[in-house]
């Protein structure tokens, strides 16, 4: 008498790598944020795990100021201040030498933000030139 072959090795099919998950990453939240989340999730018709995931791949986080971007930010006010300073001398006393000063301050400020436009900007397009996965 012959035996019955069976082909199918039983099981479910292994995933491919790209559907595979990997490991769980522990993330702790307060109660107010896993509330608020939850809400989040619901409202997208997500479960949260799901929400999470999406929420964390799509997100665009920037970095924190550097300290070159922090120097910019702080001449930059430094030269409002000296300014404001310089308008209030001449409003009240209602004279004109210290229209040079004025228009040389103005520069100032207008070529910091123009710097620190040019950093931000810079900053940017090399984190859209570098992707994370």
């Amino acid at each position: 008498m012959m035996k019955h072959v069976i082909n199918n090795s039983g099981g479910r099919k292994k995933l491919s790598a790209e559907k595979l998950m990997g490991s769980p990453i522990p993330v702790r939240f307060n109660l107010r944020q896993r509330t608020r989340l939850e809400t989040k999730a619901a409202k997208a018709n997500m479960p949260l795990s799901v929400y999470l995931r999406e929420a964390g791949l799509k997100a665009v986080v920037r970095q924190r100021v550097t300290g070159e971007l922090m120097k910019v930010i702080r001449d930059l006010n430094n030269l409002g201040t000296n300014l404001n300073i310089i308008t209030k001398g001449v409003a009240s006393h209602r004279i004109d030498p210290f229209c040079q000063e004025c228009k040389d301050a103005v520069r100032g400020v207008n070529e910091v933000l123009h710097n620190a436009r040019m950093l931000i900007k810079a900053k940017e397009d090399d984190e859209d030139g570098t992707e994370f996965e």
